[in-house]
């Protein structure tokens, strides 16, 4: 055996290994290696660079965590050297937005955090003596090319030296043409003759200490292969020529090589017969741009962008003038330095930036700038056109802002809630009275691009929670979505970006933010804002548990009552959002009832107890409190706190003397008008029977006292119009139903006098409360109220006026005239007609109206007007919807689940279409569920519409022209659909031809236009508005249908000739006097059977052919 080899054994038994150990002593062998023990070494100390003495930051807590910590601000003092927080080992928590809403870059990385582990520390040393440097001797060598007494570097590359000569030759001034030399080899050979020995030493050892040996043998191999050239010893003589003139030199002409590669040279020659296409070969040669060209070009950046890169603006948002010198304005190395301020495509691109504090104040810069242009935008047209850009899709502002509330610095989130609030807040206005009728209702608007979320299941939750963990990113056309539903409807594409997981993060009770009082204010603004789009948001900020960490910081973790600033009080927008959730939902009201014992303080102390700074406030704060129990009260929810507050709330009927207390008084009586409904069915309230009668009229005397104050007189009178309402159910006192008459009709009176009513006149809110009174009194059926009836039935006819000046414009001056019209029984042809009309504008409103909308056309349609047969062509209404209309005027909450309905921003539809409806349902009859249900044939319900409307009024004359044209297409519509049988035609029954010829005669006597004729087209049909069918391919129907089918009826080309006549267009006459030649000689109609044409027209119409007889 070898002795190199070393002998194998079974590890496992232990002789072979006591039997090695054996042989490696008793042979003295030399061990392989050592282990040699030392003490533990001294821990160096080293001193915490600036980067290091910042706090760490740790990653933001997931929204899971319940107890989620939140990062701190960067403390500006700087710790001891033996600070023991540097120790602290921070948990790693998730972030509930991993990725920042930063859109097309990058996610930002902190480098100051970074830099102290890469650059170590910064010692100073001390320094005893300072010595100069010292140059080393120079040799006994020939000094080279000194010039000006300082000699020239001594590495220095030949190639430089040309280029400097040659740039000092350009920068003299030429009094002579240059020398032609003999070439760059000459001139080398020269240059080498004329150096030293010591010269080419030290220039051979540069070379070779700069260049690699492979490329010295390069350069030695293109050596050899040079030709000799024998030198010259002597430089060749110079030929004198005359100096130049100082004109300057004319052009060089273009040569043969020039011409060959250019390009309108190469389009002549090769392409002589193709044409230009000078928007495709711009971009090539600026020769190819045409002159409309260049000015489209030019006029091409829309007045947004021009805005967006050129408009300048301060620190403190107002735009920089342009003279201001560059040593005293607000410069910097932006795209144009030498223009002060910034720009808002500048300021966009800052608020990336790595650095907290930059991001911070370009984010305050933008916040005043908005706020300044929601200010001035009706005073300048440049911050109109800012503020344009700002909520424009084209530049995301709102995606950029959304962006800047995910980060993790505290002084930024300050300065981005600011920025957010300016964009979607608006400047807080009037208080909102929801003492007025109905005035608990929010109707906010639904655009047609929005749509209401979905509540989320359980999959969907898991799914975003997974999509978290793995850090998914968004992409960039998320959010150019995002930006584009911005534009329309900002709080639900700030809800699509995720925004409130994230509000709910800065309101947890570990968050910094939560200690500035001023962002905590705008939070609460925002989700009030945010819940004000409607029901779903209400839910969805349920979902996410907003509603505790609200309550615990407006209300709970604050002082009260308001006698020192600069304390913590409860806040007047926190109680606005609960008011504002408990709108949108019923399930969020009835949570909120037992939360109310917690705000009963704000209810009994006096605010004029409070300090002067604050007791505006105090007075806010009272008022946003009724209104939470006035909405509780109208779900029919009775908060215990009502019996505490019976003292207090005749106090505030009693004092009325300042504007705030005449407003508390107003919110108080519209509680009380309220509690009056609940009271008189006991089944409404939750518990029942939970109020009795005798609470609520409790009150009588305080309010009939005040009917004499001005500001309170409409909320006084709407509290005893609902008493009056029920007093032939509680059969009060004949001398206290004498006394409330006698005092309304002489405050009526009295009213009337003031110059304020003959100045402004009656708001509509006011005309209503008065009907709903005398109406109330004019009803009474019990003998000893029959005087008071007779006099409340004369008001009622009197107030015709009042009516006639307030129906047409909004909710309150259509329910009077419902109301009016109700206890009216005779009234003329005009009443009908704005029954009719207000009547139409309740049914576009949305389900507040529906059931006011019913009884409105059940009024003005009654069985003399139209037939039974034909009612479900014009009552068409949802049943749910319905009753939850009656419900909502009726103040009972019982089958209500929310007090927020949208309304439509549909273009509405007028009188002359509601009237010919049923013949747009038998056109459309694939898509009208009522058409295809109707037991009559479309011939009868053509011949009652036309009944119809000469019943009623006079039909709009292009909403005639439309509705005639469908009779005749009828048929054509009906074969559209396989599974429906198509009928003949129903324009040659005799009885519908009769009714056709009459409505011709009167239709084709006067003028029309394209115009007028689309937009009866688009407003006679809500099927036509969804699917955007144009008016032209309606025509194109028309008139090969006629082709097809009419066999020269005469009036159907009688409408023809008509529309052709009217319609001076090139493609709808040349469709039918070109492409439909053919029908032309079956158009038989006389000059006076359409309107009078001059010599020209009919010039133009004969030489296509149309000869009128």
């Amino acid at each position: 055996m070898s002795q190199f080899t070393r002998p194998t054994f079974n590890a496992e038994d232990d002789e072979d290994l006591e039997r090695l150990q054996q042989e490696f002593f008793s042979q003295g062998q030399t061990p392989a290696a050592k282990v040699i023990r030392k003490g533990a070494p001294v821990p160096k100390v080293e001193a915490p660079t600036m980067p290091a003495l910042e706090d760490p930051i740790p990653a933001m807590p997931a929204l899971e965590d319940p107890t989620p910590a939140m990062p701190a601000l960067e403390d500006p003092t700087l710790p001891a050297r033996n600070d023991p927080a540097q120790d602290v080992e921070y948990e790693p928590v998730m972030d509930p937005n991993p990725e920042p809403h930063v859109p097309v870059s990058k996610k930002m990385i902190d480098l100051t955090s970074m830099l102290g582990q890469v650059l170590g520390d910064i010692q100073e040393h001390t320094v005893q003596k300072v010595t100069a440097p010292s140059l080393r001797e120079p040799k006994n060598s020939k000094a080279r090319g000194q010039r000006d007494g300082f000699p020239k570097p001594v590495h220095r590359s030949e190639f430089k030296k040309r280029l400097e000569a040659s740039r000092q030759k350009k920068n003299e001034r030429l009094v002579a043409p240059p020398e032609v030399q003999s070439g760059e080899w000459d001139e080398n050979e020269e240059r080498i003759r004329q150096m030293s020995e010591e010269e080419l030493k030290e220039a051979r050892a540069e070379i070779m200490n700069t260049l690699s040996p492979e490329s010295i043998a390069i350069l030695m191999k293109g050596l050899k292969k040079k030709p000799a050239e024998p030198v010259q010893q002597t430089p060749p003589p110079k030929k004198p020529v005359e100096p130049i003139q100082q004109t300057p030199p004319p052009k060089k002409p273009a040569g043969k090589e020039d011409d060959e590669y250019d390009l309108l040279k190469m389009k002549e020659k090769y392409f002589a017969d193709v044409p230009f296409e000078n928007d495709k070969l711009a971009w090539i040669d600026d020769r190819f741009a045409s002159v409309p060209q260049e000015k489209e070009e030019e006029g091409m950046a829309s007045e947004a962008e021009k805005v967006y890169r050129k408009v300048r603006f301060d620190l403190q948002g107002d735009v920089c003038r342009g003279e201001i010198p560059v040593h005293k304005g607000l410069h910097h190395h932006g795209d144009e330095p030498d223009k002060a301020g910034y720009t808002l495509a500048e300021l966009f691109y800052l608020m990336r930036s790595q650095v907290p504090s930059q991001r911070a104040l370009v984010l305050t810069i933008v916040a005043r700038i908005i706020e300044r242009a929601k200010r001035d935008q009706d005073k300048d047209e440049v911050w109109r056109k800012v503020l344009r850009v700002l909520t424009g899709k084209e530049h995301a502002a709102s995606v950029y802002l959304r962006s800047a509330l995910d980060d993790r610095h505290l002084v930024v989130l300050v300065s981005a809630v600011r920025a957010l609030a300016a964009l979607v807040l608006d400047e807080e206005g009037e208080e909102r009275e929801l003492y007025r009728f109905m005035g608990h209702l929010m109707r906010p608007v639904l655009r047609e691009t929005s749509q209401p979320f979905e509540r989320k299941g359980l999959n969907d939750k898991l799914t975003e929670l997974v999509d978290r963990v793995h850090q998914t990113t968004r992409t960039v056309e998320d959010w150019k979505d995002d930006a584009a539903l911005a534009e329309q409807d900002l709080p639900r594409a700030l809800i699509k970006m995720n925004l409130l997981p994230r509000l709910r993060y800065l309101l947890a009770a570990e968050s910094e933010l939560r200690r500035d009082e001023g962002s905590m204010e705008l939070v609460m603004r925002l989700l009030t804002r945010l819940a004000e789009a409607g029901e779903d948001v209400c839910e969805m900020m349920e979902e996410e548990e907003l509603i505790a960490p609200v309550v615990s910081i407006g209300v709970i973790e604050t002082s009260w009552p308001m006698t020192e600033v600069g304390q913590r009080y409860p806040s007047v927008a926190a109680v606005r959002l609960l008011t504002t959730l408990a709108q949108g939902s019923k399930s969020i009201a009835e949570g909120l009832v037992d939360k109310m014992t917690s705000l009963l303080a704000l209810l009994l102390t006096d605010p004029e107890i409070a300090c002067e700074e604050r007791k505006s406030e105090a007075y806010a704060l009272q008022l946003e409190t009724l209104n939470l129990l006035h909405v509780l009260t109208c779900y029919g929810f009775i908060v215990p706190i009502l019996e505490t507050l019976q003292d207090p709330v005749m106090d505030w009927l009693r004092h009325v003397r300042t504007r705030q207390e005449r407003t508390r008084a107003c919110a108080a009586i519209g509680l009380l008008e309220v509690l009056l409904h609940a009271a008189a069915d006991p089944h409404k309230t939750v518990p029942e029977h939970a109020i009795d009668w005798h609470q609520p009229t409790a009150y009588l005397p305080a309010i009939l006292a005040l009917l004499k104050e001005e500001e309170v007189f409409e909320a006084s009178l709407g509290y005893l119009a609902t008493w009056a309402s029920y007093i032939d159910l509680f059969s009060p006192a004949k001398e206290t139903v004498e006394q409330v008459w006698k005092a309304v009709v002489i405050q009526e009176s009295s009213f009337n006098s003031r110059p304020s009513a003959a100045s402004v006149g009656y708001t509509t809110h006011h005309v209503l409360r008065y009907i709903q009174f005398i109406s109330a009194y004019a009803t009474l059926h019990h003998a000893c109220y029959q005087t008071f009836a007779k006099e409340a039935m004369d008001c009622l006819v009197k107030a015709e006026g009042y009516v006639k000046g307030a129906y047409e414009k909004d909710l309150y001056g259509r329910y009077a005239l419902w109301i009016w019209l109700k206890h009216r029984k005779e009234v003329d042809m005009l009443w009908s007609i704005a029954e009719l009309e207000t009547g139409m504008k309740c049914l576009h409103m949305g389900i507040t109206e529906t059931w006011l909308a019913q009884d409105l056309l059940q009024l003005c349609l009654s069985k003399q007007v139209v037939d039974e047969k034909m009612r479900p062509f014009y009552f068409q209404l949802n049943t749910t919807e319905l009753e939850i209309s009656k419900a909502l005027f009726r103040y009972d909450g019982r089958g209500v689940k929310t007090f927020m309905y949208p309304q439509s921003t549909n273009e509405l539809s007028d009188v002359s279409a509601f009237v010919m409806s049923p013949i747009d349902a038998l056109y459309h009859l694939d898509k009208s569920k009522v058409a295809q249900q109707v037991q009559e044939d479309a011939a009868t319900v053509v011949v009652k519409t036309f009944e119809t409307a000469d019943r009623l009024f006079e039909i709009e004359h292009a909403m005639a022209i439309i509705s005639l044209m469908k009779v005749f297409l009828i048929g054509d519509r009906e074969g559209r659909n396989v599974d429906m049988e198509s009928e003949k035609e129903i324009f040659w029954d005799p009885i519908v031809q009769g009714h056709l010829d009459d409505w011709l005669k009167r239709v084709c006597k006067k003028r029309t236009n394209l115009d007028t004729l689309e937009a009866a087209w688009r407003r006679s049909s809500v099927f036509i508005r969804q699917t955007h069918l144009p008016f032209f391919q309606f025509f194109q129907s028309f008139v090969a249908h006629y082709a097809s089918v009419s066999l020269g009826h005469h009036g159907f080309a009688r409408l023809l000739v008509y529309l052709v006549t009217q319609i001076d267009v090139v493609d709808y006459r040349h469709l039918v006097l070109s492409d439909y030649h053919d029908i032309l000689s079956t158009l038989k109609v006389g000059l006076n059977e359409v309107p009078q044409l001059d010599k020209k027209e009919l010039e133009q119409l004969s030489k296509g052919g149309l000869v009128l007889l």
